[in-house]
């Protein structure tokens, strides 16, 4: 095969048995026009602000059904610190926005994702808030009481152990 300056691509092969030879010429297409060109880049831009309403709805819907997906996650791995009623409340507001999904409507959708993302944050808070009371109710004392926050205790325990180094030029 040969590739020339203008990227016309020859390529040739010979069968050695028979002696016979094939050829084929391969060239680049003659591109686009500047008229074609230009057709392209007005019909992009009056199409920009459909291509954009499509891509906040493709990017809702998304969001929507992620939001329900953690949603059922959160209910199943908490099921035993969540309320009956609090779990109620989460799955209809999760089968809210399966609905509105299915009914391609944005606001709809908008609207149901945020119930759902409200009553949510309250199952987090609750699960969190169980979580760190049976911390601090479990959690041993300290052994002598004087620990800083950086967990360190007292003055001393950064000197202790620590040896200065020497410096000696020779």
């Amino acid at each position: 095969f040969d590739i020339d300056a203008n990227g016309i691509l020859n390529v040739s092969a010979k069968d050695k048995g028979t002696g016979k030879e094939q050829r084929i010429t391969i060239t680049a297409s003659s591109g686009l026009s500047k008229e074609e060109i230009d057709r392209m880049v007005q019909e992009a831009a009056a199409h920009s602000e459909d291509d954009k309403r499509k891509q906040e709805s493709i990017e809702l819907r998304n969001n929507a059904d992620s939001a329900a997906y953690q949603a059922e996650k959160m209910v199943s791995e908490n099921s035993d610190k969540i309320p009956e009623e609090l779990k109620e409340e989460v799955n209809g507001k999760i089968m809210n926005v399966r609905t509105t999904l299915q009914n391609d409507d944005i606001a709809q959708t908008k609207t149901a994702m945020e119930e759902l993302q409200a009553v949510v944050q309250q199952v987090g808070e609750l699960v969190y808030s169980q979580e760190a009371s049976t911390e601090t109710t479990s959690e041993p004392p300290s052994s002598n009481g004087s620990s800083d926050p950086t967990g360190e205790d007292g003055e001393n325990s950064e000197t202790e152990g620590t040896v200065e180094g020497e410096y000696r030029e020779v």
